[in-house]
């Protein structure tokens, strides 16, 4: 009935995604080594996918499909969940153990069983490693063996109505491998899937959500420079009354504007993941239903102390250069509107100095047009002299003829140069 239906190119993808990586049964005792490598800026997506390819052909594994962002396969020895994420591959390593009773739960770890020559061409940068042992305790919230966690750094908690219990210190051992002990008290295989994916997740969504403060560490000092050039630039405005200064002033701006703009492009993208990892942390937490032990904090405490200030440093960073931002842009804005103003005055003056000129120039102009006709004229009646006097003019003389003609001539020329201007006038 469906197929007959027009279906949405990309329904497929999206109702797989909500399977894309399921929490899958956990029989317990199991041991488990996660590892989240971050991919370069750049880097090929599907190197991943090749090297899983190495491995199973290693063991004669099938090899996954190509672009695969999920696979789960058996080795044998160990089994392998990969995932692809935006922006980290991550690799989760299972097999049997550790023993009920064991002294340390972490002496025989699941990565141990993977070929070393393989791990090291790994593609990507190691940002969580974590060890999870899930035993089986015959009692309730019994204490993890000594040795395993640093006794004053210690968080536990009683998960899912008791089915669990979780201890970790949240520090790497001497291997690198950060320890997380979940002891079964009863799971499930489903749940004990659940709780430890939740717990895998946790770790590492906690480091990538921290990956954001080194860089909001590096770029305080930049921003309390651009806060104290502002402020100072800021008081400044008042007092410039020259075109050149503010004009400069101006410049000053402009170029811190532009350190604004820069640090808000290198951090938006780190500090929002920030965000959407924090997030993360939280509901992975919530999905745990956690309940305290007498004298430990739950993990949920424990983040909330020591992850949550570096986030809010991070948001405060990201809020302090968006506040920068918008106060910069105003400073802007106010002294352009200030240099148009001035901008606007140098015109009046330059056009009232033109306009000065421009009469004078015209009252120029009419001095030489008057002297223009009386020089003209002269020069026509000079012509009609010279015709006239050798002609009989029958008792009247040839000067008081050029004297009655010297009107007409000055006429006739000021008539013609004032047609001539009326013509060359646009």
């Amino acid at each position: 009935m469906i197929q007959t239906l027009p279906l949405h190119p990309d329904r497929d993808l999206l109702a797989g995604e909500l399977h894309a990586r399921p929490a899958l049964p956990l029989a317990t005792p199991v041991t488990i080594s996660r590892l989240a490598m971050l991919r370069e800026a750049g880097a090929d997506r599907g190197a991943a996918i090749r090297h899983l390819e190495t491995l199973c052909r290693r063991y004669g594994v099938t090899p996954p499909a190509a672009g695969a962002d999920f696979v789960m396969a058996d080795f044998g020895r160990f089994t392998l969940r990969y995932e692809r994420h935006t922006e980290f591959d991550g690799w989760t390593f299972l097999r049997p153990g550790p023993d009920a009773g064991a002294p340390d739960p972490f002496e025989d770890t699941a990565i141990e069983a993977v070929p070393t020559d393989w791990l090291a061409e790994l593609p990507g940068r190691a940002l969580v490693a974590a060890h999870i042992a899930v035993p089986r305790t015959a009692g309730e919230d019994e204490p993890p063996p000594p040795g395993c966690f640093v006794p004053d750094n210690l968080a536990g908690s009683s998960l899912s109505a008791g089915a669990a219990t979780a201890w970790t210190d949240f520090r790497p051992g001497a291997d690198g491998f950060t320890r997380i002990l979940l002891q079964d008290h009863g799971m499930t295989a489903a749940l004990a899937g659940r709780l430890a994916q939740a717990v895998w997740e946790v770790e590492t969504y906690r480091l990538l959500a921290l990956l954001a403060l080194p860089q909001a560490r590096a770029c305080s000092a930049e921003l309390a420079r651009a806060s104290a050039g502002l402020a100072a630039l800021t008081a400044r405005l008042p007092g410039l009354d020259k075109l050149d200064e503010e004009r400069a002033a101006l410049e000053e701006l402009t170029d811190l504007a532009t350190t604004i703009e820069r640090l808000a492009a290198e951090t938006a993208d780190r500090f929002s993941g920030t965000r959407a990892y924090h997030a993360l942390v939280g509901r992975r937490l919530q999905s745990l239903r956690e309940t305290r032990l007498h004298g430990l904090p739950t993990l949920t405490e424990y983040l909330e102390r020591r992850l949550d200030p570096a986030v809010a440093t991070v948001e405060a960073t990201g809020t302090r250069i968006a506040n920068l931002s918008v106060r910069c842009g105003r400073a802007v804005d106010l002294l352009r509107a200030r240099v148009a103003v001035a901008q606007e005055a140098q015109t009046q003056q330059l056009l009232g100095a033109m306009a000065d000129t421009g009469r004078a120039q015209l009252r120029l102009q009419e001095t030489v047009e008057g002297l223009s006709v009386a020089g003209i004229s002269y020069y026509v009646l000079s012509l009609a002299g010279y015709a006239l006097k050798p002609l009989p003019l029958g008792g009247f003389k040839a000067d008081m003829l050029l004297a009655a003609l010297v009107p007409v001539v000055a006429g006739l020329v000021w008539v013609r140069m004032r047609r001539n201007r009326r013509k060359a006038a646009p």
